[in-house]
This record gives C-alpha cells, sequence and structure tokens, in this order.
C-alpha cells in the first residue's frame, strides 16, 4: 500500500495534463449568444453573410445541442458552457432562489463583500455561489502561462463563464461602460480605463439611434396592449438616447435592449484582445465573450419581428469583424459558439398562427393554488410563499408548522392540484427529485421532465416544489413582466447552436449532443484532464 501511494505521488506531476496529441493553440475564444435559440440560427442562416454564416460553413456544426436542464435561464446556462456540469452540480439552479438561512431571494452572483471597481462602496458582483471549477481553471493549472479573461453585457454571463480564479473578469455597467469588482481585482487595467472613458463620452454627447439597416429584410410589424403598455413590433427607428438627454435608468434599459449592448461588447473584447496582448503568451490564452442583447431584444419585442432579424444580421456583422481580426493576428485561433437557452416568441403572435400559446398570469395562479390548500387545509394562512415565478414553490415553513400539518400532505396537495391545471405539464417534490438519478443517459431529445428538472434541482437551494409548463406556455405579461421569455424544460428553450471553429474538417452534425459536452471537449482537444463533468468529449473528427 505504501508502495502504492509513492508511485502515485510520483506520477502525479505527469497526470496533471493529458499531452496534446497536435499543437495547442496560443487563443481559444468562446462566444455566448444570450437567448440565441436553433431556431433563430435556422430562420434567419440563410440571409446572412458574416461571422455566424462564416462559422456555420467552416466550423464543425451540431445543430441538434440540447440544454439537459429543465430552468432555462441565463445564471444557469452560461454556468454550464465552460464548467461541463448541470447546474445541480454548478450550484447555479436558477437567477434567483431563496436562501433558506436568510429568508430572502438571492441573485446568482450577488456577493455582500465584493464592490465595484467603478463605483466605490456599491455592492458589486462575483462568483462566491458558483460551485466547482471550469476549462479556464483547468488551463491554468496545467498549461503554464496560461491566462482567462471573461467579458460580457451581463455580470452573470461574464462571472459563470469565468470559473474560479480568471486573470479578468468585466461586465457592462452602464454610462460607466465596463466594470469589475474587488474579488477579481484591485482596480481597472489601463486599456479599459481608456475604453470606458472614451464611451462614456460618447454616450454624453451622441445621438444612438436603431435604424434598420437597409440590407436587413423587413421582419414582423404588428402590436399588441396589455393594459396600458403597448408592444409593437416593426418600430424602427427608435430613439436610443439623444445628444443632452439626461443619462439616467432610462437610458441603460433602452440601450441594453439594442444592438448597441452588442456593438460596445464586440469593442470592449477588441480592446482586451490588444490590451492584455492575448495569444501572445507562453501558454494558452482563453477568452470568453457573452452577447447579451439578443436576450433584451426577445423578452421585450420576440424572435421574429423586424427588431430581432435587425439584431442578428447586426451580430452575424460584428462577429465577421472578430473572425476577420483573429484570422489575421491569431491564424492558429479557435472559436466555439454556443448559448445559454433558447426562447419563446411572443404568445398572442403564436396564437394567430394557430400555435396553442398562452400566459399564465402568477398572480390569479398562486391566489387559486393558496385558497386550495388554506380550503382543503382549514388554514387560516396562505402555506406556500408569495412568488411570482410559480415554476419554483416553496412551503412556508412556519405557517405551515402553526396549523398542526405534516408538509408533505401540503406538498402532495399542491402537487395534484399543480398536475389538474391545463398549464401545467409536472410537478414534482424536492424528495422526488431528490431521490431521481441525473446521470445523462440516452438522446437528450427524450430526457423526462423529471431527470430535466433534477438537473435544476440541488436541495440547499431549491424549491420544494419545481414545476414544468406545457408548451407554448409562459409566465406573466407586460408591464410587470416581459413580452416574451423562456426558462422552460421544452425544447425551444433548450436547443440551441454549438459550433466548433478551427483545424477540424467542416461539417454539419446532426446527433443530438448536450452543451455539457462543450468544456469536455475543447479540454481534450487542448491535452487537458478536466475535473468532474457532467459531460463527455465530443468526436469533432479529423484536423485538416
Amino acid at each position: 500500500m505504501v508502495r502504492r501511494i509513492l508511485v502515485t505521488l510520483l506520477l502525479a506531476p505527469a497526470l496533471a495534463a493529458a499531452p496534446a496529441a497536435n499543437p495547442r493553440p496560443k487563443l481559444v475564444v468562446v462566444i455566448a449568444v444570450d437567448q440565441f435559440s436553433i431556431e433563430l440560427m435556422q430562420t434567419y442562416g440563410p440571409e446572412l453573410t458574416g461571422g455566424l454564416a462564416r462559422l456555420r460553413e467552416e466550423g464543425v456544426f451540431f445543430t441538434e445541442a440540447y440544454h439537459d436542464h429543465g430552468f432555462t435561464e441565463t445564471g444557469p446556462g452560461h454556468s454550464v458552457l465552460l464548467s461541463g456540469r448541470f447546474p445541480a452540480s454548478t450550484g447555479i439552479v436558477e437567477n434567483r432562489w431563496l436562501d433558506r438561512a436568510t429568508g430572502r431571494f438571492v441573485y446568482c452572483v450577488e456577493d455582500a463583500t465584493a464592490r465595484s471597481l467603478t463605483a466605490p462602496g456599491q455592492a458589486s458582483s462575483s462568483n462566491t455561489r458558483f460551485l466547482g471549477d471550469g476549462l479556464g481553471d483547468w488551463l491554468q493549472a496545467q498549461v503554464p502561462g496560461s491566462r482567462v479573461f471573461s467579458l460580457s453585457g451581463k455580470d452573470r454571463a461574464a462571472i459563470l463563464m469565468a470559473g474560479r480564479r480568471p486573470t479578468g473578469v468585466f461586465w457592462f455597467t452602464g454610462t460607466a461602460g465596463f466594470t469589475s469588482s474587488t474579488p477579481y481585482a484591485t482596480q481597472l487595467p489601463p486599456w479599459l480605463v481608456r475604453y470606458d472613458q472614451g464611451l462614456s463620452a460618447r454616450i454624453g454627447t451622441e445621438s444612438w439611434l436603431w435604424s434598420k439597416d437597409p440590407a436587413t429584410p423587413e421582419g414582423r410589424s404588428a402590436q399588441w396592449t396589455f393594459g396600458a403598455v403597448t408592444v409593437r413590433n416593426g418600430g424602427l427607428p427608435r430613439l436610443i438616447q439623444g445628444a443632452g438627454m439626461p443619462l439616467d435608468k432610462g437610458f441603460e434599459a433602452r440601450f441594453r435592449k439594442s444592438p448597441f449592448l452588442d456593438a460596445v461588447t464586440l469593442e470592449a473584447a477588441e480592446a482586451l484582445l490588444e490590451g492584455e496582448h492575448l495569444g501572445q503568451g507562453p501558454g494558452t490564452d482563453l477568452l470568453a465573450i457573452g452577447f447579451s442583447a439578443t436576450d433584451y431584444i426577445g423578452h421585450n419585442y420576440g424572435t421574429l419581428g423586424t427588431e430581432m432579424r435587425d439584431q442578428i444580421h447586426r451580430l452575424d456583422r460584428g462577429l465577421g469583424r472578430l473572425l476577420d481580426r483573429l484570422h489575421r493576428q491569431h491564424p492558429d485561433a479557435w472559436v466555439v459558439l454556443s448559448a445559454d437557452h433558447g426562447g419563446l416568441d411572443i404568445p398572442e403572435a403564436l396564437a394567430d398562427q394557430g400555435f396553442p400559446a398562452s400566459r399564465l398570469l402568477p398572480g390569479p395562479f398562486m391566489a387559486a393554488l393558496q385558497a386550495d390548500l388554506r380550503g382543503a387545509f382549514r388554514a387560516d394562512h396562505d402555506l406556500l410563499l408569495p412568488t411570482a415565478e410559480p415554476s419554483t414553490l416553496y412551503l412556508d415553513e412556519p405557517a405551515v408548522k402553526a396549523a398542526n400539518l405534516d408538509r408533505r400532505d401540503v406538498l402532495r396537495r399542491a402537487q395534484s392540484w399543480l398536475r389538474a391545471r391545463p398549464e401545467i405539464a409536472d410537478a414534482f417534490t424536492a424528495e422526488e427529485l431528490q431521490a431521481t438519478d441525473p446521470a445523462a443517459t440516452g438522446s437528450p431529445r427524450d430526457s423526462s421532465l423529471r431527470v430535466l428538472l433534477r438537473r435544476s434541482f440541488r436541495l440547499e437551494r431549491s424549491g420544494d416544489l419545481l414545476v414544468a409548463l406545457k408548451p407554448f406556455v409562459i409566465i406573466g405579461a407586460p408591464p410587470a413582466a416581459y413580452a416574451a421569455t423562456h426558462g422552460t424544460p421544452n425544447a425551444y428553450d433548450r436547443r440551441v447552436p454549438l459550433i466548433f471553429w478551427g483545424p477540424w474538417k467542416a461539417g454539419e452534425r446532426r446527433e443530438p449532443v448536450r452543451t455539457v459536452d462543450l468544456a469536455p471537449t475543447l479540454a481534450r482537444e487542448l491535452g487537458l484532464r478536466p475535473g468532474p463533468v457532467d459531460g463527455k468529449a465530443l468526436d469533432l473528427g479529423a484536423r485538416n
């Protein structure tokens, strides 16, 4: 036994990294486009001639790639891409969850100890709630001199792709430009300070008008009214900011739901490439870029209007510029493109086309459920905590205890009520999910709702009941909620593009794969030994 331990210790350095069968690139760029479903790629792809078209034509394109978990939100999706693990393993089960210790809901990258680097004293974000590690950590540990950077329009996108110990993480914060927080650095790098100063000057002195590019075909033009709020498609041009207009939170909201968010994200990424001299060091550098505008535009204008069509065309041209730069300066660079989740069009638009699309209004829905429980158990108070997202339900434990009830009886009653509702596909208790094996077997096309929700479940962070909506049902309506959204276990929210662009022979691949396969695939191609993963390395075929 002693001899075996000694041999293992002697071999440990050799086992730290698997030898790369082929030369490693100096630079790997991973691109995540927020709310970029495969349907968007298929709908607008034939019109495109820029970067998206080039990736599709020159890369290994998996057309049947799935997020194989139930709650398809931004935080969980980004936590999966470069960790190779389901949200149950990363701990990022939703964008927000109930902290049972404090009794309040927490944001997935919230960190009470973090402070913004552009607003001293202001609370900020970090990876403190992310569990485990990711590709960037494996790379830095096993390939000396490697560096890892992540940049996005959203803090959770940048942070959750960066892993445990990145070199730098940056996200957009409005008029101040891009920022980071104290867990990552004590000050912003000079290249970003220069970029932010220039961007702030432009925001304060220029007019930002979102006009449809003449080359972009027209999309849907329609409008829907929700009380005093009208949602309009085909409303271009839209004034995002006029010179001299107040730079308030209204500006930031308008800016985020326009292609300008992706435009400045690309500019900042180019400044990072140059300022940090990526791809020029002794190791392999990793840059993760999160483009967030598609998500904001999808939420506010749907997926088939002129706004989304123009956004995809602009993103295509921007990525074309990035690929041209990489090809010129880093001809051996690899690029991977995917998304954190898909999305659904505006339900009213889908209903006009004959789809069984509808909205579940959380207020009346929860009121009816609470009333049923109070009546069934003759309780004086509600037995569930109030929520605007009835896909995750929590017992009000003090109320259940005060009524001298068995929590299991309350959950069974709620579960039965939910399963009888026409909007609900199924509901599972925490106990049922805890007893379910989350391992990935079979095709992700056929994953059961129970298994999908299990992969979005972690006992100390998840609800007492997890609920799956039927296809084409979304929660909420404007102005309290988005016009269109995502988050369900349905295929339109789970299926996204997955493209590897590099030395491999190009081709379209139609076998079903999972997004948790991305990180272990890159690890194998880079000659790295990954940490524990839920995915598997995909066969990318022969290299050119």
